[in-house]
């Protein structure tokens, strides 16, 4: 608890650029989960969402995920591609943020922010004298609030500096992009951070300070940082959503989502290591009956593949010393896509049980995933 014994609930948000879709879903699920925020930190695209956090809006942070675009973003023309945008970069030393500043003015509400209950703090580095400044919004000068969130989202060099007031500013991420210490500082008990891999400095001594710590960062890739898109930004906002449920305990699973209690721990990690071989859906929420079901359709898709690389390793013995093992399984990944290896080794493991090569130490080190996700369509009597 604080020093006054009331217990205060913090929200970290990276910065990630494009990828801070995710960031908005965290909060649509926490919000979902009946959990207060007391304070809100951000970093860069973290800044943009902890205003829309601190002004209690999550449908237009939302809409505002839904609605951008890459051109609504940086000075480019509509449906230009990366190669564009990187021409901006080199050609006018970063690219230019005004459609940014105006989905701001339109989307932040300064007062709204100013008189909410939440503690608002944000990052920016000023230049030359590169010096961080760690921002809460009692500190930011009236009517300046849209300015300095615009600072802490200036990547630079891909973003032009931004100017306030004579002096340049630079992406907070260059002094920290996971702002726990800011939140500490205002007496967090509980710390819930959101780390978007995005660039920047990620202060360790914080993280291991941080009491109580919910840490929230995706399995998968979120894309590119630069590149803003609405159909990623869909994807993201139900994979922050999913993952934060599962951070809760609300939900299992590591790269897929399972209805709590679906299958028990072993076998929810197979399901899982399954589920990313064969390439389902990570966007959807599994039970037991429709993961199964959606699974049998994906095996379905490679089954034909698999028959022919099936024949050639049905009859491989058990033992061999560990350098030919590793030959063998070496042999088969040269010829045989993930889902067809899969296949191969639930059909060793069907036919000779614990005397299959692939329950031998040498070789489930190489194949940590293929294993289990093997074991499971075996479980399930689906080969």
């Amino acid at each position: 608890m604080s020093a006054n014994g009331k217990k205060k609930t913090a929200l970290v948000l990276s910065g990630g650029g494009a990828r801070g879709a995710y960031e908005a879903g965290v909060w649509q699920a926490l919000t979902e989960l009946g959990i207060e925020i007391d304070i809100i930190t951000g970093t860069s695209v973290g800044a943009i969402n902890a205003a829309m956090i601190a002004q209690g809006e999550l449908e237009l942070a939302c809409n505002l995920w839904k609605e951008m675009e890459t051109h609504m973003v940086f000075d480019v023309p509509e449906g230009s591609q990366p190669f564009d945008y990187a021409r901006e970069i080199v050609f006018n030393h970063g690219a230019g943020t005004s459609g940014l500043k105006e989905l701001m003015e339109k989307y932040i509400d300064e007062e709204k922010v100013r008189n909410s209950p939440v503690d608002f703090g944000i990052t920016a580095v000023s230049l030359p004298d590169f010096k961080a400044h760690l921002l809460f919004k009692e500190d930011i000068p009236p009517g300046r609030l849209i300015d300095f969130i615009m600072a802490s989202a200036s990547a630079f060099p891909a973003i032009h500096s931004y100017p306030i007031d004579g002096t340049e500013y630079i992406d907070g991420g260059y002094a920290d992009v996971l702002p726990i210490d800011m939140a500490l500082s205002k007496g967090a008990t509980h710390v819930i951070a959101v780390n978007l891999r995005g660039y920047g400095i990620i202060d360790q001594d914080a993280v291991k300070a941080a009491p109580n710590l919910v840490w929230i960062e995706s399995p998968w890739e979120l894309g590119l940082q630069f590149v803003f898109d609405v159909d990623n930004a869909r994807r993201l906002l139900r994979l922050g959503y999913l993952d934060t449920l599962k951070a809760y305990g609300v939900l299992d699973g590591t790269y897929y989502a399972f209805g709590h209690g679906s299958f028990d721990k072993t076998t929810t990690k197979m399901a899982d290591a399954c589920a990313k071989i064969f390439e389902m859906d990570p966007t959807l929420l599994y039970t037991k009956e429709t993961f199964l079901e959606k699974l049998s359709d994906a095996l379905a898709a490679s089954q034909a593949e698999a028959e022919e690389a099936l024949e050639s390793y049905r009859t491989a013995p058990r033992h061999r010393p560990a350098s030919e093992i590793k030959e063998l399984i070496k042999n088969i990944k040269s010829i045989a896509n993930q889902q067809v290896l899969t296949y191969i080794i639930a059909d060793a493991l069907k036919e000779k049980g614990q005397d299959s090569i692939f329950l031998t130490r040498p070789v489930f080190k190489l194949l940590s995933e293929q294993i289990p996700a093997a074991r499971f369509l075996v479980k399930y009597e689906l080969v």
